[in-house]
């Protein structure tokens, strides 16, 4: 998928539609239709970070090379309870994390060439570099995202819950990837947006799934597992409880 191939295009695609579900549910809950129409692949998976603090001018943030993540001690209900150190900032994309799930590969391009990593590897946490997002190097961009052909007995799913159900960015969202041979789950992709600095894998809930029956998965105990390190602020606790729910529907469904 090119990286300017609209969110538009994606969602009327047929072929990703039944082959890459979680892609197609991503793209389509981003935002509102007319925004959708013009806004791209590449720009949702490079946003920057929605932080009102580092948004704000009033603001010299630690993402804006500051001492004071602001958010820690106040005003921090949408901010991350997973993967977050000294900056609580969020990861903005919904493609982002359906992609990490389907375990996609990007492809960076400049005048010296290409290059080609996994998307996991594609964004960095503030602990790497307060300063970025991704690891684009100055006159590099995003080319296109490479997404495997499903194996198998493969389905997936992105879930997302929002404030205003019309267009809003996520509180809290996941995409999971499974794939299933004579019933029993044989591999398990999730990935959590929302509530981290980066597309937050939880991968010892991909092995507590892998080797069961399909029915025999126990959905509130993994829900209730992918948010077992949360570390949630003052004003953003409800985002352990949402998280766990929306990890067992998606398993589920």
């Amino acid at each position: 998928i090119g990286a300017l191939v609209t969110l538009a295009r994606v969602i009327e695609s047929q072929e990703i539609a039944e082959s890459y579900r979680a892609l197609s549910q991503a793209a389509n809950s981003v935002a509102t239709p007319q925004i959708r129409n013009v806004g791209t692949v590449g720009g949702n998976l490079c946003q920057r970070p929605r932080c009102w603090y580092y948004r704000s001018p009033m603001y010299h943030c630690m993402k804006k090379g500051g001492e004071t993540c602001f958010a820690y001690s106040s005003g921090n209900r949408y901010h991350a309870v997973l993967g977050a150190d000294e900056c609580y900032i969020v990861h903005p994309s919904d493609l982002a994390v359906a992609s990490v799930s389907m375990d996609a590969t990007v492809v960076l391009s400049s005048d010296s060439g290409t290059r080609e990593l996994p998307i996991e590897d594609f964004f960095v946490a503030p602990h790497v570099n307060i300063l970025a997002e991704t690891v684009l190097r100055p006159g590099e961009h995003l080319a296109r995202v490479k997404v495997p052909a499903p194996t198998g007995e493969t389905s997936s799913v992105y879930l997302k819950a929002k404030e205003r159900q019309g267009y809003d960015f996520a509180l809290s969202s996941v995409a999971v990837s499974i794939q299933t041979e004579s019933g029993v789950i044989r591999s398990a992709r999730i990935t959590l947006g929302g509530v981290a600095p980066v597309p937050y894998r939880v991968p010892h809930v991909d092995a507590a799934l892998t080797g069961l029956r399909a029915g025999e998965v126990d959905i509130r105990a993994m829900g209730e597992m992918a948010v077992r390190d949360a570390r949630p602020l003052s004003e953003n606790g409800y985002k352990v409880r949402l998280t766990a729910s929306l990890v067992s529907r998606a398993i589920s469904e």
